[in-house]
């Protein structure tokens, strides 16, 4: 047997260009090796790649652009006609996949702006309903809001509502994944409801090799001084948190050391030792022509690719607590967990200081990252299908 398998995202995920469109291609191109899957996303081409996955467009004219599929979104979570406004949205993407000459056997929901839709395809196609949990979402939108001059019965308003929506979206669901144990914690879960912890991975052998450093360095034009990286989509919020405190607190107190902000729509005024190069290509070789990896994030939930790519890249590793979340990291043991600006630049120092330290930091990053390779993680779907579909044993 076979499955046809209805994956809906609120974004456009090929090629990948940041963790959650990462986790969303793996797992679709995993799920195709049961049956087909048709990726539901907006601006879609009708293209099929060699991996058996079948790009759809979803219809939906408010997922066009990121401002009204997250922004505006998010934002009328907290007025009362949210309710109606989803709803609505919704109905542009069920009336478009209705209407797909395929009758589907699995329905997969990726983003909470999906939930409403995913649950009424997976009704009416009587399939399954897998739900994806890239975090636990109304704590995130929480933390957002919180550093933001937002009314407290606004945000309240906003994040229990996208709480209940995500408490829907498990009570309807036959199986949700989560990408950490914390994730699991604040939600309610029906008997039958068949939960499971697959971690966010990444491609270890690829990263292991190393690339072509000196050639990245040359291209970034970085001298022979210290190098620290940090990767991210700054166009993610707790991305750009971060990035904003390497610009003002960490690299002004370091100026022999370069800062390295790699992924797409950087900051567009950094301090002189600080560059911004965009989308790094050979991402093997900037890790590997580094000294140091960052992951100064102080929101956010759910395991971090970007610790994944740096565990495998053998480097030695500054995070705060957040960036561990999920990971076995022990500090002083696979990194240095620091949680303030002060005691990053610190520790940078310390590292410079004790190639010692670095070594042993590396070394135990790299064995600790064989165990976040992607093939091995996403063994986790196949026996979520096994049990949904007995017939796949």
């Amino acid at each position: 047997m076979s499955v046809d398998i209805l994956h809906l995202h609120r974004e456009s995920v090929y090629p990948p260009s940041n963790g959650g469109e990462v986790r969303a291609w793996k797992t679709a191109e995993r799920l195709a090796t049961a049956g087909t899957v048709w990726f539901a996303q907006p601006c879609a081409n009708s293209y099929e790649y060699d991996n058996g996955v079948r790009i759809i467009d979803i219809g939906n004219p408010y997922m066009r652009t990121k401002l009204p599929r997250i922004y505006l979104w998010n934002a009328l979570l907290a007025v009362d006609s949210w309710g109606w406004i989803d709803s609505y949205q919704a109905n542009k993407t069920v009336e478009t996949l209705v209407q797909h000459p395929a009758s589907f056997d699995l329905v997969v929901c990726e983003s909470p702006q999906m939930i409403r839709a995913s649950r009424r395809l997976a009704a009416h196609f009587d399939s399954k309903l897998l739900v994806n949990f890239h975090n636990a979402m109304f704590e995130l939108l929480d933390q957002q809001l919180r550093s933001r001059p937002v009314p407290a019965p606004l945000r309240e308003r906003a994040v229990t509502r996208l709480r209940q929506l995500e408490q829907s979206a498990i009570e309807a669901a036959d199986a949700v994944v989560f990408q950490s144990e914390d994730d699991t914690d604040p939600y309610d879960y029906p008997a039958d409801t068949l939960v499971d912890v697959i971690p966010n991975g990444c491609d270890y052998e690829w990263i292991a090799s190393g690339g072509a450093p000196a050639d990245v360095r040359a291209k970034l034009s970085l001298g022979d001084t210290t190098t620290c990286v940090f990767v991210g989509a700054y166009d993610y919020e707790p991305n750009r948190v971060a990035a904003d405190m390497i610009c003002e607190k960490i690299a002004p107190e370091l100026p022999d050391v370069e800062f390295v902000l790699a992924g797409r729509n950087p900051p567009s005024s950094t301090p002189a030792n600080v560059s911004t190069p965009g989308f790094v290509s050979d991402l093997p070789g900037l890790l590997a022509g580094a000294d140091i990896a960052l992951c100064p994030l102080t929101m956010g939930s759910g395991t971090k690719l970007k610790m994944m790519d740096y565990l495998a890249a053998g480097l030695p590793i500054v995070t705060t607590t957040t960036g561990t979340q999920g990971i076995g990291i022990e500090d002083g043991v696979h990194a240095l967990v620091r949680d303030s600006p002060e005691e990053y630049y610190r520790a940078i120092r310390q590292l410079e200081r004790s190639p010692e330290l670095c070594g042993k930091l590396g070394e135990n990053a790299q064995q600790l990252g064989r165990q976040y390779a992607w093939d091995n993680l996403l063994d986790g779907y196949d026996d979520i299908l096994a049990t949904l579909f007995p017939s796949l044993r």
